[in-house]
């Protein structure tokens, strides 16, 4: 039997360039501009999605009148889901079940808004790392404690997201090896529904724990 994690080996190559990443991409090709199509059930469903991530997302951010930081926010979700969704099929890539797809999206994120809540309250920023109502002898170690926390922050949504899309992938392969008997067949079935869950939730879990990290 073949090494299980050969299924996430990006092995195709041309004049030594990893082709297999591009996958990520396909995203733009396989989604039309609005304006050019009529409206349908997919199209109302995404709107319906969209509407309903930005009003979560703009009562974490508690703002009203300003909707630019929920837009960034709900493109993230759209892109992950859309991976993870692609990745489902055979022959494409699963980019976003590799620990650099997750982290390269995770850090720049965390990164960004940290460096703007030190820029623009500096103060506040530090208040925050000490929880409200702490003794005064558990500062120090509470402070640590929570730098620590706000550290690891992008590498537990990239842990997340990976070992969630990984598992699901293993499953799948394992079972493929006997898909000859009705009942393997109709466990893939359930299976690949499943998986098309385990997208969608990871999605939303990255897109709302990156957001509620900002707003804080």
């Amino acid at each position: 039997m073949m090494n299980l994690f050969n299924i996430f080996d990006p092995s195709t190559s041309i004049l030594n360039i990893q082709m297999n990443w591009i996958s990520s991409m396909l995203i733009i090709m396989l989604i039309p501009n609005m304006i050019w199509i009529i409206p349908n059930r997919i199209n109302i469903l995404n709107y319906k999605i969209m509407s309903n991530l930005d009003k979560e997302m703009l009562m974490l951010f508690k703002i009203k009148k300003i909707k630019s930081p929920s837009f960034i926010f709900i493109v993230l979700f759209m892109f992950i889901f859309f991976n993870n969704f692609l990745s489902l099929f055979p022959y494409i890539f699963s980019s976003s079940s590799h620990m650099i797809f997750s982290l390269t999206l995770a850090l720049p994120f965390w990164l960004f808004f940290i460096i703007i809540s030190m820029i623009m309250n500096l103060k506040n920023f530090i208040i925050h790392l000490i929880p409200l109502n702490t003794p005064l002898f558990l500062a120090p170690l509470m402070t640590i404690i929570e730098t620590m926390s706000i550290l690891i922050r992008p590498l537990s949504l990239s842990i997340r997201l990976t070992a969630n899309l990984i598992a699901g992938h293993l499953l799948m392969t394992l079972l493929n090896f006997n898909s000859m008997m009705f009942i393997i067949i109709l466990i893939q079935m359930l299976l690949m529904l499943f998986e098309l869950c385990v997208a969608l939730i990871q999605s939303y879990v990255f897109s709302i724990l990156s957001s509620l990290y900002s707003s804080e």
